[in-house]
């Protein structure tokens, strides 16, 4: 059965194992993956009838389509007559259906099969329709879930966390960049959980940063860790100055001082890193044992315009930096674990204590393991 979590100075991480296994990676894909909510994207990559998105994770590809109805549904990408998939680009638009390249079969933007060339009088659209799995959407933020029965709703486990921006649901995409590294996901989760590497690898991240100050936040069960790290002195954004680098701002819904932390929320699925002047959301996408897709996502208030409002240079660099910072130190974590001398050490009681609340989470997501270890 899986261990049981013990304190902070005799706890260790994962055994070897956990990092390298095929199969164990399998197990993950199907007990979390598959298994709970999915940050997908925000509302405002689908701003028009017909806009699509991908979104994939292990075998699983979907496709995330606005409706006329204004609804964002997530089908799966393949087509219902031979298994073709419908749409081979990330993103674009299909103003009235998607239709396979293969057969001519055609899909509404609900995933209803519009039409079937040649397929007989006795042939049932209604039959033929595309897989759906679940979405939901909180704050702007699209989930998508692809059990037959999902968990508690996204809005419901999410409702005692304190957000201070009122307008996030408005907010627009300025810019994505995509990481591919040679690491385990949850080395990445590891790494993002704690900052008792912070003063040794990213100094100017801890000029801004109060990485002993005392973390405000919930516990979310099963579901999330939320807490708000403060900033240091008169410090109000995550950027290399600590100024607000934008002349618009997200709608504060708490006083300005008090909404200038280090907020994050993390997930099976993403970390959400949220200042005054910009949202930074980061997901962490499982590729093999070894190896991550990583995209930070940077949200700005609709109303900011780059290069008018802000520089985008200036606004994302400390999160590119220490993002790279930590891809170096992530990568490094990976090749570590891959020599058979490797055991995992205690935690740390003050700065990794969060790295057990990940891993209280993470096994009873994962059930029994006793058939991998």
């Amino acid at each position: 059965m899986a261990p049981a979590i013990r304190p902070p100075e005799t706890a260790q991480a994962l055994p070897r194992e956990a990092y390298l296994s095929q199969e164990h990676f399998q197990k993950e894909l199907e007990r979390i993956f598959y298994s709970t909510w999915q940050y997908a994207g925000h509302v405002s990559e689908f701003p028009t009838t017909g806009s699509y998105k991908r979104f994939a994770v292990g075998d699983v590809d979907l496709l995330l389509v606005r409706a006329g109805d204004g609804a964002i549904n997530a089908l799966h990408n393949v087509c219902r007559h031979r298994g073709a998939q419908l749409v081979s680009d990330g993103t674009g638009t299909c103003k009235r259906a998607l239709t396979c390249h293969y057969h001519g079969w055609a899909y509404n933007h609900d995933g209803s099969l519009r039409g079937a060339p040649k397929m007989g009088g006795d042939f049932d659209k209604t039959q033929f329709g595309l897989k759906r799995a679940h979405t939901e959407i909180w704050n702007g933020c699209v989930f998508v879930h692809l059990g037959d029965q999902p968990p508690t709703p996204v809005r419901e486990s999410l409702a005692e966390v304190v957000w201070p921006y009122a307008d996030l649901d408005r907010a627009k995409v300025a810019e994505a960049v995509t990481y591919e590294v040679e690491t385990n996901w949850k080395i990445c989760w590891e790494n993002a959980l704690e900052c008792y590497h912070c003063a040794i690898n990213h100094p100017e991240l801890v000029r801004v940063f109060d990485q002993d100050g005392d973390a405000g936040g919930a516990d979310g069960g099963d579901d999330y860790v939320y807490f708000v790290n403060p900033l240091l002195g008169d410090s109000l954004s995550v950027t290399l100055s600590g100024n607000l680098e934008s002349k618009v701002l997200f709608e504060c819904t708490t006083p300005l001082d008090e909404a200038r932390g280090f907020f994050q929320w993390h997930t099976s699925t993403f970390e959400m890193v949220a200042s005054p002047d910009c949202v930074a959301v980061m997901t962490y996408t499982p590729l093999a044992p070894n190896r991550t897709r990583i995209t930070q996502t940077f949200l700005v208030p609709e109303k900011a315009e780059g290069g008018t409002d802000y520089d985008p240079g200036t606004l994302f660099e400390l999160h590119k930096l220490a993002r790279e910072q930590d891809n170096q130190l992530c990568t490094s974590v990976q090749k570590g674990v891959t020599n058979p001398a490797y055991v995992p050490g205690p935690f740390n009681d003050i700065y990794e204590v969060e790295n057990l609340r990940f891993l209280d989470v993470y096994w009873k997501l994962m059930g029994d393991t006793s058939d991998l270890f």
